[in-house]
This record gives C-alpha cells, structure tokens and sequence, in this order.
C-alpha cells in the first residue's frame, strides 16, 4: 500500500510505469467537471471509475480484496475513511463476485485506518485487504472520488 498527497510526484518516479501513468492522468484530468462513471485509459488494463459517494458507518461493512486489478483511489473533494490490513488469504469471505473483481471478508486481523482528505491518494494492491467509505467525522458526507483500476499482470516484470 502506498498513501500519500498526488502533489508530492518527485517521490514517486520509482513507482512502476502504470501507476505513474495513473498518477499522471489523475494530475492533468479535471475530475471535478468530468463526467461520472468509467473512463479507459489503457482499456480494460487501466481505467478510472469516477464516482460520488457517500461515507458510512463500519458496522455492518466489510474489507475487500481484488485478485486482477490494483486500486489508485484518489479524492478530488472531500475524502474518507479506509480501513486496511494484511490480506493472508485465510479470511473467511462474506461475499465473493469474481465477475467484478471483489471479495468481501467476513473481517480482517490487525486493521489500522488512515484518514483521506482532498488531494491524497491511496495505492491499494491484491495483498491489502481495504474498507473504503467509512465516516470521517460523526455522520455521512457525500464526495467526488476516482478509482483508478490498474492490471496487476502490468506490474509484471
């Protein structure tokens, strides 16, 4: 997992070409005025989601995994609360929808929460168990964010 500011690119010129081609691509878009919904970058090997979303409580919410693709979740406007652990595979799975990518956990050991505000952005790869969209504050709040979903298979040597 990576988390960190989407200003600070000196710091990320080692990251692998996808996720600087995502992190560039997120920089130059003005995601504030474009459409919602999904937008190719790279095909089906990296794309963006664009959504507005409205943060929840954690109870009755569950961490996710993706097997195929890697998260680049960034907040243009507003932000969120994540949850995130070491994904051991020995979870038990309270849904799974391999169609799309994502299995839902009963629940996960050792979960930490980082807190994400306007500008940060949040690399999450097939081995970090993360649960998005949780209260920031005391109740929910509605925000602009974009997923970028990248080919895991790109970060192949």
């Amino acid at each position: 997992m990576i988390f960190a500011k989407l200003n600070s690119d000196p710091q990320f010129r080692s990251c692998p070409k996808p996720v600087r081609q995502a992190l560039r691509y997120l920089r130059e878009a003005d995601l504030l005025a474009m459409p919602l919904g999904r937008h190719d970058i790279q095909g089906d090997d990296i794309f963006l989601n664009l959504m507005e979303m409205t943060t929840h409580p954690l109870e009755g919410s569950h961490p996710e995994v993706h097997e195929k693709y890697i998260d680049l979740m960034y907040w243009p406007e507003g932000g969120e609360r994540i949850g995130v652990a070491p994904y051991l595979g020995t979870e038990p799975v309270f849904e799974a929808r391999p169609e799309n990518d994502i299995a839902l956990l009963e629940e996960v050991a050792n979960e930490s929460f980082l807190v994400a505000t306007e500008g940060c952005f949040g690399l999450f790869f097939p081995w970090d168990a993360h649960r998005p969209g949780l209260f920031l504050g005391d109740g929910p709040a509605t925000s602009r964010k974009a997923v970028v979903k990248i080919r895991a298979a790109l970060l192949d040597g």
